[in-house]
């Protein structure tokens, strides 16, 4: 029996020393190649109570039912989908990201409640030079102009988007990019009957960035966007149609926040709701344009403290023009979040909010629905 405790002691031993060994390597090997990884992430869960209608894990305000048969029944529910996990190598000049959270579908709420892991960042990033899945050159450089919500989603209006980019920092808040096409060009076939529609969208050019962007005391951005659609079939097949998108912004430091305001316009999939409509239709032989502007207006204000409390304040709102649309096309969306967030130790955010938000249709139906959410985030 001793003989049997000094083998496993003695193996005990070896095994450390090899890891031991193993890890003085890798460290070394590290050290020589100024090789840095890390992982990070949070845990996020939300409790939401729904006032009206049941608007989804994030607010959906482009959902909400309109008219006199819109329905009006309180809805509770509470998830973790946010929780995300990344990892990071950075080596000199060149960096690779990814990162994951859970909002990819597959519930199972009556079982096990799975749920899908999906992608939100995977790039490599060498010197000016970056190549991957990432936030859009169209959005906000600094996030000075996207007001921070605890609901996942942000306020109408908002640019906001991922997807595979080839960009270029040409100098210090100067970006140039060519970034995946996506874009809904829809065939109305019936036009009393939404469920016929067909994408007649073929992408045959990327879409082409340039923004510019400063931050300080006063931080402002511009940005533009040009897109080519054309129709892949119909009447109109081979037709096609140039937008060309625009986003501007400023935000001003106070003594305790800040405040913003943003403009975008034929921004389409590239600012909340902005997807709400088609960004062209088919009518006849020819590509029209579904023309539409939006705004986000944010106040924030810093209370100090140990626990770091913070409020914010953000009006957003999206509005078509109705040459085009259906009389139950969305004509404006708009939402209101109103939080009060702190910190009542490192690495753990909670933060209670209100949410409204509110359609309107070409045809004058309207609705809207209201929210109160609380949040807490673990992060590591």
């Amino acid at each position: 029996m001793i003989k049997q405790k000094q083998n496993r002691l003695a193996t005990a031993i070896k095994r450390a020393t090899v890891c031991a060994a193993t890890a003085a390597l890798l460290a070394s090997a590290g050290a020589a190649n100024a090789l840095e990884m890390k992982i990070g992430g949070y845990i996020k869960t939300d409790v939401t109570y729904d006032l009206d209608q049941d608007l989804g894990p994030s607010v959906g305000a482009n959902t909400v039912n309109t008219g006199a048969g819109a329905p009006s029944d309180p809805s509770f529910r509470i998830h973790s989908l946010q929780s995300r996990i990344n990892f990071s190598a950075t080596e000199g000049d060149l960096k690779v990201y990814l990162e994951g959270d859970f909002f990819g579908g597959g519930s199972s709420e009556l079982v096990s409640n799975s749920r899908h892991f999906r992608l939100r960042h995977a790039y490599g990033k060498w010197g000016d030079l970056l190549i991957g899945q990432t936030w859009s050159t169209f959005m906000d450089a600094n996030w000075v102009l996207y007001p921070s919500t605890v609901d996942f989603a942000g306020p109408a209006g908002a640019t906001f988007i991922r997807q595979s980019i080839l960009r270029w920092t040409v100098s210090d808040g100067l970006d140039f990019a060519l970034e995946n096409p996506e874009n809904r060009v829809t065939d109305r076939i019936d036009p009393a009957d939404p469920k016929k529609d067909v994408n007649r969208g073929r992408d045959t050019i990327p879409d082409i960035i340039l923004r510019y962007a400063s931050s300080g005391d006063v931080s402002w951005q511009v940005a533009g966007l040009f897109q080519q659609f054309e129709a892949d079939g119909s009447a109109a097949d081979g037709e096609s149609e140039t937008n060309i998108g625009l986003t501007g912004g400023v935000a001003f430091k106070t003594g305790s926040g800040s405040v913003s305001a943003k403009f975008n316009a034929n921004s389409n999939r590239y600012t909340y709701y902005g997807f709400g409509n088609p960004a062209a239709v088919v009518v006849g032989n020819t590509i029209e344009l579904i023309d539409h502007t939006s705004i986000v207006l944010a106040w924030n204000h810093n209370y100090g403290g140990a626990d770091n409390a913070k409020t914010t304040v953000a009006f957003g709102q999206v509005s078509f023009d109705d040459e085009f649309l259906r009389p139950t096309d969305i004509d404006t969306v708009s939402t209101i979040h109103v939080n009060y967030r702190w910190s009542p130790r490192d690495n753990v955010n909670l933060g209670v909010e209100v949410i409204t938000a509110d359609r309107e249709d070409v045809n004058g139906d309207s609705g809207d629905a209201t929210r109160i959410q609380f949040g807490a985030q673990f992060t590591f």
